[in-house]
């Protein structure tokens, strides 16, 4: 990136949107793939700028023709939406798989939600699941649990309850409350780890907490039956 991209983005970052749409507008004309996909996010959102979804997608294009991971994504999403029009899944999955491959986590996970329900491609829980994993190793919480419950249930990879304990936990300790309930789902049946009820409900407790809607209703149900107190 130039130091007329960092000018440029130091104006953004300290609310001149204005001034930094017209410095990106300026370095994207110049040919600058990064001030393209700027240009694209700021016209698609509105900022700086009123927003033009036809002109987002002319720039998303000019910058992912030249490879701009971010500019596919955000095609991908604009494209699967139908928000530009005429939704094409064929056409989104194409640009995830583009961003997927340049390492772009989020792309990674929508491919893989494309890839296990055959939206737009067809369908394949193994490929599915190997992106999954890979965005999962990134961090990608519901990336996380979604291959969970794949080695849980043995759709796209062996059936493995040690990994889908591993992965539901490191899903729920980052805060997502499926995983959460998972999580304890397994410590109550005792399937990859050793059994106990102690922690299922720990962890029912805090899936209940962060608004997952069946963990609220075992701990109702439970708080009715006089079996728990809070």
């Amino acid at each position: 990136m130039s130091k007329y991209f960092d000018m440029a983005s130091k104006l953004y970052q300290e609310g001149d949107k204005v001034s930094a749409f017209n410095a990106f507008l300026e370095l994207a004309i110049d040919g600058d793939v990064d001030a393209q996909a700027m240009v694209g996010y700021m016209l698609e959102n509105g900022e700086g700028v009123e927003a033009n979804l036809a002109e987002a997608v002319g720039w998303y294009k000019k910058a992912a023709d030249q490879g701009h991971h971010i500019a596919h994504f955000n095609l991908g999403q604009i494209l699967r939406s139908g928000k530009a029009g005429a939704v094409d899944e064929t056409a989104a999955f194409n640009h995830f798989m583009k961003a997927a491959h340049a390492g772009n986590v989020h792309a990674m996970f929508e491919a893989a939600q494309m890839l296990e329900y055959g939206a737009g491609t067809q369908k394949s829980v193994e490929r599915a699941a190997s992106w999954y994993e890979t965005a999962a190793k990134y961090g990608h919480t519901e990336a996380q649990n979604c291959i969970g419950a794949m080695y849980q249930e043995g759709e796209g990879v062996p059936q493995d309850y040690v990994k889908a304990f591993d992965w539901y936990e490191k899903a729920a300790i980052a805060g997502h409350a499926r995983a959460m309930y998972n999580l304890g789902m397994l410590y109550d049946k005792g399937w990859g780890v050793e059994r106990d009820s102690e922690k299922a409900l720990e962890w029912c407790r805090k899936a209940a907490h962060a608004g997952h809607e069946k963990a609220r209703n075992i701990i109702r149900r439970l708080q009715e039956e006089g079996k728990i107190v809070f």
